[in-house]
């Protein structure tokens, strides 16, 4: 399987395996740290052409969130953290433009390098090592 995972302008990153995966998690890590903002990349399966999920994998230094469209899970799920979810929304960077997502959906950055580890390995199936709640 190979993964376009899209995060600076230009073009995607193209993702061929695991390594790949989590060398990319790092860098957009070491990223947010450095301009100490949250940062969102969007994670597309190559062979599927247009009926890919979307699964965007968002990072903040020791935290990230997760969402993910697509597949048997129709609207749009987000990771959840443990608080409930009270309204507020975090604004994660992508290209220059806000991304919101729940406030709540914050999980700690070893969470979300293992979810975005069974992505892959899952072949672009949502990943059940997190636990997800649905934006309504």
């Amino acid at each position: 399987m190979t993964i376009e995972a899209w995060y600076e302008r230009g073009g995607p990153n193209v993702l061929h395996d695991l390594s790949e995966v989590s060398a990319m998690l790092e860098s957009v890590r070491a990223d947010s740290i450095k301009y100490d903002l949250p940062l969102m990349t969007h994670w597309y399966v190559a062979e599927d052409g247009d009926s890919t999920p979307e699964f965007s994998v968002g990072v903040h230094g020791d935290v990230g969130a997760l969402s993910y469209s697509g597949r048997e899970w129709h609207g749009l799920w987000f990771s959840k953290g443990e608080h409930p979810f009270d309204g507020e929304l975090l604004a994660y960077s992508y290209q220059d433009n806000e991304r919101p997502v729940p406030a709540n959906s914050q999980i700690p950055f070893a969470e979300v390098v293992k979810a975005a580890l069974e992505f892959f390995q899952l072949d672009g199936n949502r990943p059940a090592s997190v636990t997800w709640q649905k934006l309504t």
